[in-house]
């Protein structure tokens, strides 16, 4: 210690000074350090895109307005009438920008083909599969009508197009969402969809990064993993990506699936290593990075949704999403666990798990979506208009032309087709399932469209035909041409009957020895399982698959395209 005695008056003088502002300094630190709570709050909630049921707000209008949601996840459960949609949007909006953010939604959807809202208004198309089968110039037009669509009512960003390679046919949940096997193809078609939701003004997402095509098994409900070497990957999982980010795609979402080459402890979503050193640094990405949903099983049945949130956000994640997903009666309390996640968040920031650099960072990239967008600007939107643009004629235009160009003959070596006027035709659905039952059940995510074999049916009676429905075992003339129509759909958490559907076909053929065609309202992979004497496939489930499969047989129309993925014979 230095005696007092020994200093001039200036020395001291200047100790003292220093002394007391060391003092002030501790004192005030933890204030002028610790992060503003209120601050914290509005720009975590940034950070999330939750979901709702039905067409209620009240549920979510206290997240929106208190917790500054930064985004919502919109179904067919939400939205279907287009006039409803651009109203509850604009009450939806209206609460964000006058809430703690002060920031408008990103409004964001499934609409993809084989998912889809609106349905059945909308101009949902024949989905992606099937468009990639024909000219990539479909896929841009398809897309840009779902632009038009989606921006009519509200919603600013489209959850799509799906980037997934789909080399593995037993794949349970991409299937019709992919647009093929080929990895060349499928980024031509990726960057067509990108260019026509860009022309109306729409964000485009590519998913799931790092690919969910060769899974067999669906992260709805378990963590798959995908075993292929570095090179694999490169080349065929990850060129759509590659594909997307030179397009200039605005999103990017992850997929809850391990890639062992790329990261063996960690799935996608979790993993800095496929997120910040892949994503960011190999690939280049420079958009908004949101996880799938959090409430799949393979977060929900091997994390804490909650820590998970955090894990995501410190891997590279900007945006968390947690999609009202229902399966069966397995409800729960979703608004619960989404207060949880919220809460989890804010406390990990506030504390310093998080750091204010990296949710500052997250946060920026958010609010910058937006501003591309001009959302704020945007809202609200004319519901009126919104009534005159889904589904009008010139976009039923676009998408009969695209699934057309989509349907294929896959084979028919005794030149059955087109059918004559006048035949004896015998119809028959080959699944007993209750359909409908099934896709209520999701509660609008995923498929939302189910009555596709009856629009066959009534396709080919427009076209002069005379279909006689029968159930299978029933007695049909020896003379007839017998139609059997399968059908799949990418059902998240639930499968279809297919060996069954199978089953019932090999009996119809050995049963039946007149002619017998099948037709396929799904992905073509079955076309080789029973094979009868001709094959059609429709490369999907919605209304204009049906009706080109019906042209197809009429004659209406002819097949053009090449199948997007190789028939399988086990």
């Amino acid at each position: 210690m230095i005696p007092v005695r020994r200093l001039g008056s200036r020395a001291f003088s200047l100790l003292l000074l220093v002394g007391v502002s060391a003092l002030f300094s501790g004192f005030h630190a933890p204030l002028r350090q610790g992060p503003d709570p209120r601050e914290v709050r509005a720009k975590v909630g940034q950070l999330f895109m939750l979901a709702f049921s039905g067409q209620d707000k009240d549920r979510v209008l206290p997240l929106i307005r208190d917790r500054g949601i930064g985004a919502l996840y919109l179904s067919n459960d939400n939205l279907n009438d287009p006039k409803a949609s651009a109203e509850l949007l604009n009450a939806l909006q209206d609460a964000a920008v006058h809430g703690i953010a002060h920031q408008p939604l990103l409004t964001a959807a499934d609409q993809e083909g084989a998912w889809a809202i609106m349905v059945p208004t909308s101009a949902s198309g024949p989905g992606n599969m099937a468009l990639g089968g024909a000219d990539p110039k479909h896929t841009k037009a398809m897309y840009a009508v779902f632009a038009r669509e989606l921006s009519s009512i509200g919603v600013f960003c489209d959850l799509a197009p799906d980037a997934d390679v789909n080399s593995n046919p037993r794949n349970p949940i991409i299937g019709t969402r992919s647009f093929g096997e080929d990895a060349t193809r499928v980024a031509a078609h990726v960057t067509a969809a990108i260019a026509g939701l860009h022309s109306g003004g729409v964000a485009a997402t590519s998913k799931h990064f790092p690919g969910h095509g060769n899974t067999s098994s669906d992260s709805h409900a378990g963590l798959p993993h995908v075993d292929r070497s570095r090179t694999e990957i490169e080349g065929v999982d990850l060129k759509p990506f590659r594909a997307a980010v030179n397009a200039g795609v605005d999103v990017v979402m992850t997929a809850h699936i391990v890639y062992s080459a790329l990261d063996p402890d960690h799935p996608a979503t979790l993993s800095s290593k496929i997120l910040k050193d892949y994503l960011r640094k190999e690939l280049g990405f420079r958009g908004l990075v949101i996880t799938d949903s959090f409430n799949m099983d393979a977060i929900r049945k091997n994390y804490s949704p909650p820590d998970a949130a955090v894990a995501a956000l410190n891997a590279g994640a900007d945006m968390i999403m947690l999609a009202e997903e229902r399966y069966g009666d397995d409800v729960g309390d979703y608004v619960r666990s989404q207060t949880a996640m919220l809460d989890r968040v804010e406390q990990a920031v506030l504390k310093g798990e998080i750091s204010m650099d990296r949710l500052n960072e997250a946060y920026g990239r958010v609010v910058a979506l937006k501003a591309k967008y001009r959302i704020a600007q945007r809202v609200p939107v004319d519901p009126e208009r919104a009534a005159r643009t889904v589904g009008d004629a010139r976009d039923r235009a676009v998408e009969r032309s695209a699934a057309r160009a989509s349907a294929n003959l896959v084979y028919d070596p005794r030149h059955l087709l087109p059918l004559k006027r006048g035949t004896s035709l015998y119809v028959t659905r080959l699944t007993t399932l209750d359909v409908d039952a099934m896709i209520r059940g999701m509660r609008g995510i995923g498929p939302n469209y189910s009555r596709g074999y009856l629009d066959f049916v009534e396709a080919l009676r427009s076209y002069g035909f005379a279909p006689h429905e029968f159930q299978p075992g029933e007695p049909v003339p020896g003379d007839a041409v017998v139609v059997t129509v399968s059908e799949n759909y990418p059902l998240p958490g639930k499968a279809m009957d297919i060996e069954q559907q199978h089953g019932r076909l090999a009996e119809i053929r050995r049963t039946h020895a007149g002619p017998l065609v099948n037709v396929g309202l799904s992905a073509p992979y079955d076309a080789l399982q029973v094979k009868p004497d001709a094959y059609v496939s429709a490369v999907g489930s919605n209304r204009s698959n049906a009706q080109a499969a019906a042209a197809l047989l009429a004659g209406v129309s002819r097949s053009s395209s090449k199948l997007s993925v190789t028939p399988i014979k086990d």
